[in-house]
């Protein structure tokens, strides 16, 4: 019976020696630790995920967009405004009217270029624009308020000058001479019965 029971013991140990042997000398591994957060919770500064986004609010003292235009509150002495210049009679220092003032062209730099004159016709009919250079019309304020214009020239000079074309009408001119030829290159061209192609003379 005792000769039974120390085999028996001895059998047991054997058994659970391997098992034993490889719990103690393989590393015990933690299972990762997972950390739920609720919903609608603020993450960490370092954990936020960035956005390329400033969240800062501008401050309540950074200076307002202030206004640069200037405002002048009256006409200075031996200014000319330009709504009392249109119609006004044009003439040469014989005192011969030339015509009236239609128009003045003013350049990119914001200076008057030349005076359009509406030169001819009669009651306003059949007239014409030409222009002159600026410089070449004498401004004499006759009164506070009252002005004229002095140029040296006659009635022949101004009806043999070139007749004005502004840009619009220059633009009108060119849609036109492009919209005929293009009616012309539709059409075919006309023949002449007399002289039908390939006929010789």
């Amino acid at each position: 019976m005792k000769t039974l029971l120390a085999t028996t013991a001895t059998l047991a140990i054997l058994s659970v020696g391997p098992a034993w042997a490889q719990s103690a000398t393989e590393p015990q591994v933690d299972e990762p630790l997972v950390e739920e957060t609720a919903p609608g919770a603020v993450m960490p500064s370092d954990e936020a995920p960035d956005t390329g986004m400033s969240t800062e609010m501008p401050r309540a003292d950074a200076p307002a967009a202030t206004a640069t235009a200037s405002f002048i509150g009256e006409q200075q002495d031996g200014n000319w405004l330009t709504s009392s210049l249109i119609g006004l009679e044009v003439t040469n220092p014989e005192g011969e009217s030339l015509g009236k003032v239609a128009a003045l062209e003013i350049g990119p730099d914001g200076q008057v270029v030349s005076v359009l004159i509406e030169a001819g016709g009669f009651l306003g009919m059949g007239a014409r624009q030409v222009a002159v250079p600026y410089e070449s019309v004498q401004h004499v304020t006759m009164t506070p308020g009252e002005h004229q214009l002095i140029l040296a020239a006659t009635s022949e000079d101004l009806e043999s000058a070139p007749d004005f074309v502004t840009l619009v009408q220059k633009h009108r001119e060119e849609e036109a001479l492009r919209a005929q030829q293009e009616m012309g290159a539709g059409q075919p061209a006309a023949v002449d019965p007399a002289n039908p192609p390939g006929t010789a003379q």
